[in-house]
């Protein structure tokens, strides 16, 4: 058994950045990508304000604020909860979502009109949320999928593109989770930020379902950090803008924010 030298070459493609071999690239490319959010850019907590603008396919618009708090544990389950503040006719919405990297997520959501809380069925979690082009499942994807491992969405490198004038590698996805409504997920990787910044849901098939684009990334202390993020859905011609005024991070939550009773107290 030779493991030190694989050791120490695993070691040396984290730290330098070397390109692996064809049929190992894109694993290393996302492992490299999870080494540094678990090292230099890992965080515990994070709040961010946020709009968002509704565009409908006959060039009308609606615009929602709100308010997340999302933090990790060690174990690797991500919480957030978010609270709406305008318009009028959503404030007070809550939305509570816990994710773990061995499982579907759980999701919450209160509407203050009904005063009470319903958990999201496995089966409603492809409807839109609040009336965007996220579904409640793609909140999940976006917040897990460089976590997934090879096992639940086998990968592969399959090109090299430009986008925004930054390199990326393109990654393709196969998630193999139980209800998955993409057949393909494809992650343009920018290669400098190991950050994603392009991602297309698509079918078995390979036609595009949805695309969201990750933009104005700027670092908070060592993170780099999407400012702007655009999903669009293809068949409906809609698409939804969130764009981020305010992020920080590391700024020592409470636990207790995390709950279905906080859910319905608007976090006080």
């Amino acid at each position: 058994m030779h493991c030190a030298p694989i050791a120490l070459l695993t070691g040396v493609l984290l730290i330098t950045g070397a390109r692996p071999a064809a049929a190992d690239a894109a694993r290393a490319i996302l492992d490299r990508a999870r080494a540094l959010d678990d090292t230099t850019r890992k965080w515990t907590d994070r709040v961010q304000r946020m709009t968002l603008t509704i565009h409908d396919a006959n060039g009308g618009s609606r615009q929602r604020a709100l308010k997340v708090f999302t933090k990790r544990d060690p174990a690797g389950t991500e919480r957030a909860v978010s609270f709406f503040l305008a318009p009028r006719e959503v404030e007070g919405v809550g939305f509570l979502q816990w994710s773990r990297p061995d499982g579907a997520a759980e999701q919450w959501l209160y509407l203050p009109e009904l005063k009470r809380t319903r958990q999201i069925a496995t089966r409603l979690r492809d409807e839109s949320f609040m009336s965007t082009d996220f579904s409640y499942r793609d909140l999940d994807i976006v917040a897990e999928f460089q976590r997934w491992p090879e096992a639940a969405a086998p990968s592969r490198l399959i090109g090299e593109e430009s986008v925004d004038g930054h390199a990326t590698d393109v990654i393709e996805l196969h998630p193999t989770m139980d209800g998955m409504p993409y057949g393909r997920i494809v992650v343009w990787m920018d290669r400098t930020e190991l950050t994603p910044r392009r991602l297309e849901f698509r079918d078995a098939d390979g036609a595009v379902i949805k695309t969201l684009a990750l933009a104005d990334i700027r670092p908070v202390g060592a993170i780099p950090t999407p400012h702007r993020l655009d999903m669009r859905t293809s068949a409906k011609g809609t698409h939804t803008v969130v764009e981020f005024p305010e992020v920080a991070y590391d700024t020592n939550l409470a636990d207790d924010l995390f709950t279905q009773r906080a859910l319905e107290r608007g976090g006080d």
